[in-house]
C-alpha cells in the first residue's frame, strides 16, 4: 500500500512524500524529463463503522420495510450496490466498513426514504438527530424532526418580529427548523434554550440558505 512519509504545508496546501507507489513507464518518462505528473489523490480512512451508524441504518431499513413489505436484507444489499456502483467501491461490508462508506450509505437511504415520502418510527426520527443531512431534508421536506409528522412549519430559531412580512424578507442569517404544529408552539412556550436541551438540537438549526429563503416567502422551488 502506497503510504505518505513526510509532509509540508505552504499557504495552505501540503507538499508531500509518497512512498510504495507503482509507476507505468510513460508517467516514469514524464518525471524523467522535469515534467509534473497528474495524479488523483485519496487518502484511506481506516475509521471503522461505529455502533450508532449501524443502528441508523438498520431502523431505516425497518421503517421502509414496515411501509413497503420488502424483507430488510433485500433492501440492505440494494442500496450497498447501487452505492458501489456509482462509488465505485468494492463489496460492502456493515462488519468492518469505515466509517465515511457508511454516512454515505444512510444519506443513500435517506435520499431514498424522502423521495417515496417514507414514514419514519419516532425512535428512528430522535436515533438521527444528530446527522446533518437528516436534519435538511426533513426540514426542506416539511417533516417534524422530532416526531416525523408531515406538513410541518419551518420554524424560526430567531424571532423574525411582529408587524414584519415574511413574504417580503429575506431569512438569510436565521437558523429554521420543521417543526409540527404541537412542538412549534411548545418552542414558544418554554423558550428556545429550553427546548433546544430538551430534544437536543441546540447544533441542529438549518441555515436558510436559497432554497429554504423561496420557501420561507412563499414562493416556488425547483
Amino acid at each position: 500500500m502506497s503510504k505518505v512519509t513526510k509532509y509540508k504545508q505552504s499557504n495552505g496546501r501540503y507538499s508531500v512524500v509518497v512512498e510504495g507507489v507503482d509507476l507505468p513507464d510513460d508517467a516514469l518518462l514524464l518525471l524523467d524529463n522535469n515534467y509534473p505528473l497528474d495524479v488523483n489523490f485519496e487518502v484511506v480512512d481506516g475509521k471503522k463503522i461505529t455502533v450508532k451508524q449501524r443502528k441508523k441504518i438498520f431502523a431505516l431499513l425497518n421503517d421502509i420495510y414496515l411501509f413497503t413489505g420488502q424483507p430488510q436484507e433485500d433492501l440492505r444489499q440494494q442500496f450497498q450496490f447501487y452505492l458501489e456502483m456509482i462509488k465505485g467501491y468494492e463489496r460492502i461490508s456493515l462488519t468492518d466498513t469505515t466509517r465515511r462508506i457508511a454516512s454515505e450509505l444512510i444519506e443513500v437511504i435517506l435520499a431514498w426514504v424522502f423521495q417515496h415520502d417514507i414514514p419514519l418510527n419516532y425512535k428512528t426520527s430522535d436515533l438521527m438527530k444528530d446527522d446533518n443531512y437528516f436534519i435538511y431534508l426533513s426540514t426542506i421536506n416539511r417533516t417534524c424532526v422530532i416526531c416525523g409528522k408531515k406538513n410541518s412549519d419551518l420554524a424560526h430559531r430567531y424571532a423574525v418580529g411582529r408587524g414584519r412580512n415574511r413574504n417580503k424578507i429575506d431569512h438569510y442569517g436565521n437558523e429554521v427548523l420543521a417543526l409540527c404544529r404541537s412542538h412549534h408552539n411548545e418552542q414558544h412556550q418554554i423558550g428556545i434554550d429550553t427546548f433546544n436541551t430538551k430534544y437536543h438540537l441546540t447544533d441542529s438549526w438549518v441555515q436558510v440558505d436559497g432554497r429554504l429563503n423561496k420557501m420561507l416567502k412563499g414562493e416556488k422551488t425547483d
